[in-house]
């Protein structure tokens, strides 16, 4: 798959800190992955939750040059609310695409990242999954 020119490979800083290795991180205008993630989504056939991956990353990235990337990163890191929105309206993207791919998305993972210190517990578990949950039916 052609990547955009934005897509990188971490590297640098990135790699100190132990939560890099298994997230992608969208800071406006570039979008970040693991080596094995880049390289996957390279290929001929990439995974398809790779895909979804940068299609949430990628609508960040959307939103960030709408709102103003200082101003989104701010309200990203001091609103919890804000920042639950933000990740609502990026894995709705992740959810239109696998489900045009017959794929599936788990909302009871999501929600526990979600409700965790990863997203600096930005709702409770039981309300990211009442969130996701119907997303997934109306997306």
């Amino acid at each position: 798959m052609e990547l955009p020119s934005n897509v990188r490979i971490k590297k640098g800083l990135w790699n100190i800190f132990p939560f890099s290795k298994y997230t992608a991180q969208a800071i406006y205008p570039n979008i970040y992955f693991t080596k094995d993630v880049f390289e996957d989504l390279k290929s001929n056939s990439p995974n398809p939750r790779y895909i979804a991956a940068l299609k949430h990353e990628q609508t960040h990235i959307e939103r960030q040059k709408k709102v103003g990337w200082v101003n989104w990163g701010l309200r990203y890191i001091f609103s919890p609310n804000f920042r639950f929105n933000e990740e609502l309206e990026a894995i709705k993207s992740s959810i239109k695409y696998l489900k045009n791919v017959k794929g599936n998305f788990d909302t009871a993972r999501s929600a526990k990242f979600l409700s965790s210190w990863l997203y600096l517990w930005c709702i409770s578990y039981d309300k990211a999954k009442e969130q996701l949950d119907g997303c997934w039916i109306e997306v």
